[in-house]
């Protein structure tokens, strides 16, 4: 009986101690039915390819991450990979049984372990563990028995290897918590693709394009509402930096990848420190994010940009840097840096400065008295942004179609890209508009752009004038609540190295399309080949009014002196009347107007 109960008991103290075990051994050589592990130290996960232990999802469902463990309580256990089909050598490279020592396994307690080796002829004590500094794994000798570094087994259930928790460096203004998991190399040292999520604005990633991806984890699973993508601290030195088309993917394993959102030949604004924000709204959650650059403006090229934020980013106090002065009558630009995560932003002030008028013209900006501008250029305010939505072109004869009521002021344009004007080609610099200022790219040939831009009119005045003065390359439709009141093709032609006075074109629309209180202002332009350049303002001259018909110069009376003032415009260029000239109405000043005078004075 008392055998029995001793057999009894060394049977169970052997199964407890094989239970112990963190792991199921085998000693099956063709290894068919083993259990398979991921094995973890300090975080990291150990893999089978010359070297170290790396928290790299990006290979996460691979077979180099997992391990078996051959052998028994008698020779030991030593760790095999599944890829390889090697021993973990004690040295951290992958070596065939016999030309090196193999690192064992020594039980420590629970379900962690040392990796060990003893030379017994030296009476030498070896251990494998993590060396930050090297960021890799690497021995200990000694002659006692000094163990460091510690390994964990976490059964390879599902394939998938979930990262370590990371460092918060990011909060969301729902006070979701984002850090950096992963991503790819850099070309400078301190330019690192960490910085893409370290809410600082100052810092950058600067890389190749294929290098650019960046793996997040958010402390929840959360749905994207919008993102936000920011220009890096010197990206107007450094235009041909610029990122140009990129991939959003979510995923809630850190191996299963979804696309979340994707922009391609986005204009990216040449500012630095600049956040664009792109809307989602996207009902789907996710715990892990990537985002993956797929163009620049050269593709192949290098690339560069400064954070990579996934929903609102909760901005701090803005501090005004500087204010720039466009001239008299224009709006100042004050330039504000947040506190908290240091992107700038553009303000407009009043204007500084009054307009010098003479002969009722300005001397200094070239604007008429009685003339307002309703909206303004990129030139004189930059840059100046409008809704955009971009197109490609059909088939070499059809332009695509534009949504049902884009061009109506109700028209929901929240996920349209917020575009700086102006714009243009990469290569515009070598044709007309080489002296004219632009603020992002225009990517390709055979492409369109919807635009909308919209203004207040505070109250309407009778017979005045509304003037659209802009830059088109190629065609362009105009519409102004929706009623089409430019269509042209073709591009405005311009001298080299043209001003942007020199270089505009000049259209009269129907005052009937305007209204008192909001107003929307449409543009379709369609770019076909070469190079690309679209800018535009838009003015109100308002008439000097008179109750008479035909009274030209505001006397009171039709006489022959305003058949002069329309023929002085005619013949001479003389604007000095030019508001009032169009005594027909018909929206231009032809010798139909003289005609309408003459006619008054006949008694017709």
């Amino acid at each position: 009986m008392k055998k029995l109960i001793s057999f009894i008991m060394l049977a169970l103290i052997c199964a407890i101690a094989a239970s112990a075990l963190p792991f199921v051994p085998t000693t099956d050589p063709n290894l068919a039915s083993t259990n398979w592990y991921y094995i973890k130290t300090e975080g990291l996960y150990v893999v089978g390819s010359n070297s170290m232990a790396y928290p790299s999802s990006s290979q996460s469902s691979s077979s180099n991450y997992q391990w078996c463990f051959v052998g028994d309580n008698n020779s030991g256990y030593r760790l095999y990979n599944r890829q390889y089909a090697k021993y973990l050598g004690i040295s951290t490279y992958m070596y065939p049984e016999g030309y090196q020592e193999l690192a064992q396994y020594k039980e420590r307690s629970g379900n962690t372990f040392y990796l060990y080796y003893y030379d017994a002829a030296f009476n030498m004590h070896t251990y494998m563990y993590y060396d930050a500094e090297q960021n890799d794994l690497t021995a200990f000798g000694s002659v006692n028995d000094f163990p460091v570094g510690c390994f964990e087994a976490v059964l390879a259930e599902e394939g998938a290897i979930l990262p370590p928790t990371p460092a918060w460096t990011r909060y969301d203004a729902n006070g979701v918590g984002y850090g950096f998991i992963e991503g790819g190399a850099s070309s400078v040292q301190n330019e690192k693709i960490e910085n893409l999520c370290d809410g600082n604005a100052e810092t950058k990633y600067y890389g190749t394009i294929n290098n650019c991806w960046i793996t997040m984890q958010a402390s929840q699973e959360v749905a994207v509402q919008q993102y936000s993508v920011v220009t890096a601290n010197d990206s107007r030195s450094y235009y041909d930096r610029s990122l140009r088309s990129w991939e959003l993917q979510g995923s809630n394993d850190n191996v299963n990848w979804v696309l979340i959102d994707e922009q391609k030949n986005y204009p990216m604004p040449f500012d630095d420190q600049v956040e664009v924000v792109i809307s989602v709204n996207d009902n789907r959650k996710f715990k892990y994010f990537k985002f993956l650059c797929t163009g620049g403006v050269a593709q192949n090229s290098t690339v560069q940009l400064s954070e990579v934020w996934i929903n609102k980013e909760p901005h701090g106090s803005w501090n005004l840097v500087s204010t720039q002065d466009h001239g008299c009558g224009y709006p100042q630009v004050s330039k504000l840096q947040c506190s908290k995560c240091h992107i700038y932003k553009n303000d407009l002030l009043g204007p500084a400065s009054q307009h010098n008028y003479v002969d009722g013209k300005c001397s200094v900006c070239g604007i008429y008295e009685d003339e307002t501008i309703l909206l303004y250029n990129g030139q004189m305010l930059t840059p100046y942004y409008v809704k955009a939505l971009h197109a490609n072109r059909n088939s070499d004869s059809t332009w695509p179609s534009a949504p049902d009521r884009w061009n109506m002021l109700d028209f929901d344009d929240s996920n349209w890209i917020d575009l700086p004007l102006p714009m243009a080609s990469y290569n515009h610099s070598s044709g007309p508009f080489a002296s004219l200022q632009y603020n992002s790219y225009w990517y390709n040939e055979y492409n369109c752009y919807l635009m909308r831009r919209v203004f207040n009119i505070d109250e309407l005045t009778p017979n005045a004038t509304y003037i659209l003065h802009c830059i088109h390359d190629d065609n362009m439709v105009v519409y102004v609540n929706g009623q089409e009141v430019i269509n042209i093709e073709g591009w405005t032609e311009t001298p080299n190295n043209c001003t942007w006075e020199t270089a505009y074109q000049e259209f009269v629309i129907p005052a009937s399309a305007f209204r008192t209180g909001e107003n929307v202002l449409a543009v379709y332009i369609q770019q076909n080949w070469g190079g690309a350049y679209f800018d535009c303002d838009l003015r109100v001259k308002k008439s000097a009014t008179s109750a008479v018909a035909g009274d030209v110069n505001g006397d009171g009376t039709v006489t022959s002196a305003d058949v002069t003032c329309v023929y002085n415009y005619l013949l001479n260029g003389d604007e000095t009347f030019i508001d009032t000239c169009d005594v027909n109405g018909d929206g231009a000043v032809t010798s139909a107007d003289v005609t309408f005078i003459y006619n008054i004075l006949l008694g017709n």
